[in-house]
């Protein structure tokens, strides 16, 4: 049996991407790019500043139990708070300015989505050991979200594939899709064969963010 850090990242369904991801376009592609000093930054091609950033912090000495969200693009507005427990493995996901929690169990890897999409849960789609890897969130038919990072885990891309939603399930969608990435590089960080790695800037912003 696979040790508990690992198991959920283990492929043990058909891992085959929906075949959208190689014939079509996402409603919205958000870029994803860690930086220097624990930092990430999210948003979309060509924007002048990102839309989200995520900044990890230590809890207890444990380093990157908790991953805070804010959107800079809105005066740093208090976006979510991302809390990862080891006892029993879940995924804590707060929204304090809409008094709104979603927890995703390690054991079923599924929540109920408020935007009316209904229960979501994750497949795996590829993992290369220590390198890259990708996921689908999708609903009892379809897929709503698509996330992968690269073999560095420096770059990443969070895919909306589903039309038509408000601003709020939008956001929620991508803050699940930034703790899937998060879990997955404490993941790497756990088994210690992760190096630690960031670019100096990102490809997609456009101008000069601090």
């Amino acid at each position: 049996m696979a040790p508990a850090w690992l198991e959920k990242h283990i492929v043990r369904n058909d891992p085959t991407p929906d075949p959208r991801r190689a014939k079509e376009q996402p409603a919205l592609e958000v870029h994803y790019t860690a930086l220097m000093g624990h930092r990430r930054i999210l948003g979309v091609q060509g924007d002048t500043i990102p839309r989200w950033e995520v900044k990890r912090r230590a809890i207890l000495g444990a380093w990157g139990d908790k991953c805070y969200v804010t959107s800079p693009v809105e005066g740093d507005r208090e976006v979510a708070m991302i809390d990862f427990h080891a006892f029993p493995p879940k995924n804590e996901i707060q929204f304090p300015q809409r008094d709104h929690e979603i927890i995703i169990k390690a054991s079923d890897q599924a929540y109920e989505s408020s935007g009316g999409l209904g229960r979501l849960h994750w497949k795996s789609t590829g993992m290369i050991a220590y390198g890259r890897a990708s996921w689908e969130l999708r609903g009892e038919s379809e897929m709503v979200l698509s996330v992968m990072i690269d073999d560095h885990q420096v770059n990443g891309v969070i895919g909306i594939w589903k039309d038509g939603l408000d601003s709020e399930t939008v956001e929620e969608l991508v803050v699940v899709g930034i703790s899937q990435l998060e879990d997955y590089k404490k993941m790497l960080r756990g088994a210690k064969r992760s190096g630690v790695q960031a670019a100096v800037s990102a490809s997609w912003l456009v101008g000069h963010y601090t």
